[in-house]
């Protein structure tokens, strides 16, 4: 017998909930960083920002997941000036492709652990070809290196965060991480 899954919930561009849940998660990407950088928790480091597009993805679906992806460092650049301009680009480009390959692996059937370290190689690989191809100076294997601890973060709490909401806020039948 095949059980219904809660996650994702796809949203698509003609609803309204697609664009009022893209602007909440656009909202906690833009916030959560500035939170971080208070406490001297650098954002490269910890990525906050990652999270909620890659929560978005799985969660909604790939169009959410792109529009989050996309949205979250352009809005958090004209208010915070975060991430850097020299970065920007790439972090746009790194973000977008997170939350669009998260949303397809899972609308694809990959379990969370298959779509969120699919889409962490595919939005590496996409930041390095970015870097490569416009012959950029920022360093991508050092921003590897800083980056592991938000690596760990992101693959303990994200699949901590979902097991939280299948369990109290979906019904068990409805899921299946």
């Amino acid at each position: 017998m095949i059980q219904a899954r809660a996650f994702p919930k796809v949203l698509t561009f003609s609803g309204v909930k697609y664009y009022i849940f893209s602007a909440v998660f656009v909202g906690l990407a833009v916030v959560t960083p500035t939170v971080f950088h208070q406490f001297n928790l650098a954002g490269p480091k910890f990525l906050p920002m990652h999270i909620f597009v890659i929560l978005a993805g799985i969660l909604f679906g790939w169009r959410t997941g792109l529009l989050v992806g996309l949205l979250s460092p352009l809005m958090s650049y004209s208010i915070t000036q975060m991430p850097p301009m020299a970065i920007l680009p790439e972090t746009v480009l790194e973000l977008a492709v997170y939350g669009l390959a998260v949303g397809l692996l899972r609308e694809r059937g990959f379990n969370i652990w298959g779509a969120l370290l699919g889409a962490m190689i595919f939005g590496r690989l996409a930041r390095l070809a970015f870097v490569l191809v416009f012959g950029l100076q920022t360093n991508f294997w050092q921003y590897l290196r800083i980056s592991w601890p938000g690596i760990v973060l992101q693959l303990a709490l994200i699949p901590a965060v979902l097991y939280l909401l299948q369990r109290f806020l979906f019904k068990k039948s409805e899921t299946k991480i």
